[in-house]
C-alpha cells in the first residue's frame, strides 16, 4: 500500500505561521517601553545639563522661579532640550558641599549658585565647571573673582552691590522714622565674609546719624527664632530693625516680617520680596531680575563663552519699595519727601 510522505520540516501549516507572526508582534510590543526608555535616556544624555544650587527650599526661592522664566525666554525647556538639576539645602548651609559635589559628579555643564554660601560650595567642588553667581554682595572683597570686568577663573554672574547700599538704606529708614535711635541689625553670621563689608558701611553711617546698632546674629540656620526672641527681650529694646538678606532669612522672611509687625518696629530690608510679605521698606535690586539675568549667562556659556571673559553684572536699577499698609498698621506717618522717592508703593 502506498503511504503519504511525511511532512517536510520546511513546510509549515498556515495556522503555525500565523501563530508565529502573532508571537513576534507581541514580542515587539513588549519591547516598546524598553526601547522608548533607551531613546529617552539617549536624548537626555545629549542635552545640556544645568545645575542649580540653592539654600532655601525650592518654593521659597524667588530667584529659581525667575531663572526658569529666563531659560524659557532663550528657548530652553527642561526635559525637552535641556536637563535642569536642582539641589536645595532646605535652609541647611552645612549640606551645600555635598550637594555641590553631587552636581559636579552628575556632569553638569554649568552650575548656577544662588547666594554666597552656595557659590563658595560650588567653587570648592570644582575649578573647571563654569559657575554663575545668581546673587552675590561683593565678589571682589570676598575673593570670588579677580575683578568685575575680568573675573578670571570659572566664576562670573551678578552682584547686588549690597556692600555699598547699606548706608543709603539707613538714611532712608531714618527719614521714614526720624525718632529712631537704637537699631537692631539682624544678620546670619554664617555668611560673615559676604556681609562683613556691608556691616562696616552700616556702622559708619549709623555713627553719622547718631544711631546705636545692636547686633543679633544667626549663627546656625535654625537659630533665627532665637535671634528674634533676643530682639524682643533686649534689656534696652531697639526701636527699629535692619534685616540683612541671606539664604536663612530669605527663606524665613514671612516669619521675620511678622515679628517686626507684632512689635511695631519700623523695618528696612535689602530686597522688595520682604516688603511684599509685609515688611515696611526695602531698597535694592530685584531678586527676580537677577534670576532672569542668570539665565542669560547660562545661555552664553552653553554657546561657548568662557566665564573668565564675561564681566560680572552690577544692577542697572535700584528700587525703593514701601508697604503703606504696614506703615499705617504700626502708626508711622511717612513724610512726602520720602514718598516722592518711592518706586513701588504697596497698599
Amino acid at each position: 500500500m502506498k503511504r503519504n510522505p511525511a511532512p517536510s520540516s520546511h513546510v509549515q501549516d498556515p495556522g503555525f505561521q500565523s501563530r508565529r507572526q502573532v508571537l513576534r508582534h507581541l514580542g515587539g510590543l513588549a519591547s516598546l517601553p524598553f526601547l522608548a526608555g533607551l531613546e529617552s535616556a539617549s536624548a537626555q544624555a545629549s542635552m545640556p545639563r544645568i545645575g542649580f544650587l540653592s539654600v532655601p527650599p525650592q518654593g521659597h526661592s524667588p530667584v529659581f522661579g525667575a531663572f526658569q522664566e529666563g531659560l524659557r525666554s532663550h528657548g530652553y525647556i527642561p526635559g525637552q532640550n535641556v536637563v535642569l538639576e536642582w539641589r536645595g539645602a532646605e535652609g541647611k548651609d552645612e549640606r551645600l558641599p555635598q550637594l555641590a559635589t553631587e552636581l559636579v559628579n552628575s556632569r553638569v555643564d554649568v552650575i548656577v549658585a544662588e547666594t554666597y554660601p552656595a557659590i563658595v560650595a560650588a567653587k570648592n567642588a570644582t575649578g573647571t565647571v563654569p559657575i554663575v553667581m545668581a546673587v552675590s554682595s561683593d565678589p571682589i572683597e570676598t575673593g570670588l573673582v579677580e575683578s568685575l570686568s575680568r573675573p578670571g577663573g570659572n566664576i562670573t554672574g551678578l552682584t547686588t552691590l549690597s556692600t555699598h547700599l547699606n548706608g543709603k538704606r539707613l538714611q532712608l529708614l531714618k527719614e521714614a522714622y526720624p525718632g529712631m535711635s537704637r537699631l537692631a541689625l539682624v544678620w546670619a553670621s554664617l555668611a560673615a565674609p559676604d556681609k562683613a563689608p556691608g556691616i562696616k558701611e552700616a556702622q559708619r553711617v549709623a555713627q553719622e546719624l547718631g544711631l546705636e546698632i545692636q547686633f543679633y546674629e544667626i549663627r546656625k540656620s535654625d537659630d533665627w527664632e532665637q535671634a528674634i526672641r533676643a530682639v524682643a527681650n533686649a534689656p534696652t529694646p531697639p526701636d527699629s530693625v535692619f534685616q540683612l538678606c541671606d539664604p536663612v532669612t530669605l527663606s524665613r522672611r514671612k516669619a521675620l516680617v511678622d515679628f517686626a509687625a507684632r512689635t511695631r518696629l519700623p523695618s528696612m530690608y535689602e530686597m522688595r520680596e520682604y516688603v511684599v510679605e509685609g515688611g515696611l521698606m526695602a531698597y535694592g535690586p530685584s531678586l527676580a531680575t537677577m534670576g532672569r539675568r542668570s539665565a542669560d549667562y547660562v545661555d552664553r556659556i552653553l554657546k561657548g563663552a568662557k566665564p573668565s571673559d564675561l564681566p560680572v553684572e552690577q544692577p542697572t536699577k535700584l528700587e525703593l519699595a514701601v508697604n503703606q499698609t504696614t506703615a499705617k498698621a504700626i502708626g508711622l506717618d511717612l513724610p512726602q519727601s520720602l514718598l516722592a522717592w518711592v518706586d513701588e508703593l504697596l497698599e
